[in-house]
């Protein structure tokens, strides 16, 4: 069926469904390993029948969902079958490094692929890391296999998740760096005591209230931290950089901007960003308890 396939998802469809107005069709499907995640709102059209198609379109495809949204404080999809395989675990692979995924049951964000390299690389030899929202892996997992950290302290609160990040750490032999721990971050960080030189907190709404957690593990000569978070387009970052100084400050700590990035937009008015960060105790600030 190659020789029907069009430069986009849309236009294929479009040839598909003659009859159909084009304008409802989704311009691309987000393909997780063997798992095409569409976005498709209109009832217009015979979704088994869109299935096939998108499937059509996508060689490597077996199973389409269809994404209705994301729910919880945990970012649990909400999918519905369309057309193929009812088993959505699978294989992402990503520069080398593999995720294995239920696509049904969490998230892997495809459009944060090149800051987990670039975090990855950013990363020195020996270090201590730890990774507060790990996720299956998406940040501890490079770390550990591109830049040979010491110890990575990989820290998820959903079950699930927890699940494939201790898979995932075997599947890219990385189980003898990576430390899966499975908790809220907020709580469990503090327990591991001044061991951290870089933390990984890539999650947002609301990652400001791990800041904490995350500084009382900064090492004496402190720790260089990946803050990220969504902020509104436009003065939305440097905002964000005011306030994550500023609690820095209070708490007992200089903050030093190391950079600031858009990792991608998120939607007509907000952005994901990123803010790396040198954290370091003020003097004889070395134990304490954060409130």
């Amino acid at each position: 069926m190659l020789t029907l396939r069009r430069t986009s998802l849309k236009e294929f469809l479009k040839s598909k469904f003659t009859e159909i107005d084009p304008n409802i069709f989704p311009k691309k499907a987000k393909i997780i390993g063997h798992v095409a995640l569409v976005k498709f709102q209109d009832e217009r059209i015979d979704l088994k029948e869109l299935g096939k198609a998108v499937a059509e379109f996508y060689p490597t495809v077996k199973t389409v969902l269809r994404l209705q949204g994301v729910t919880g404080k945990l970012r649990q999809p909400v999918v519905e079958l369309i057309y193929g395989d009812p088993n959505a675990e699978t294989i992402h692979k990503e520069y080398g490094y593999k995720f294995m995924i239920d696509v049904s049951k969490l998230m892997l964000c495809l459009g944060n692929s090149y800051e987990r390299l670039r975090t990855a690389k950013s990363v020195r030899f020996g270090e201590v890391i730890v990774d507060m929202f790990a996720g299956v892996g998406q940040f501890s997992i490079p770390c550990a296999a591109i830049s040979k950290p010491s110890k990575v302290y990989a820290i998820e609160i959903n079950e699930e998740a927890y699940k494939y990040l201790k898979i995932n750490t075997i599947l890219n032999n990385v189980e003898h760096i990576v430390e899966p721990m499975l908790g809220d971050c907020k709580e469990l960080t503090p327990t591991l005591g001044r061991v951290a030189d870089r933390i990984i907190m890539g999650y947002f709404g609301g990652t400001i209230e791990a800041l904490p957690a995350a500084l009382s593990v900064v090492k004496p000569g402190g720790a260089t931290i990946h803050f990220h978070e969504l902020v509104s387009k436009g003065t939305g970052k440097d905002e964000l950089w005011n306030r994550i100084s500023e609690l820095c400050l209070r708490l007992g700590y200089t903050s030093t901007l190391i950079c600031s990035r858009v990792v991608k937009s998120y939607s007509a008015t907000r952005e994901h960003v990123v803010i790396e960060f040198k954290a370091k105790p003020l003097n004889n600030l070395l134990t304490g308890t954060f409130k």
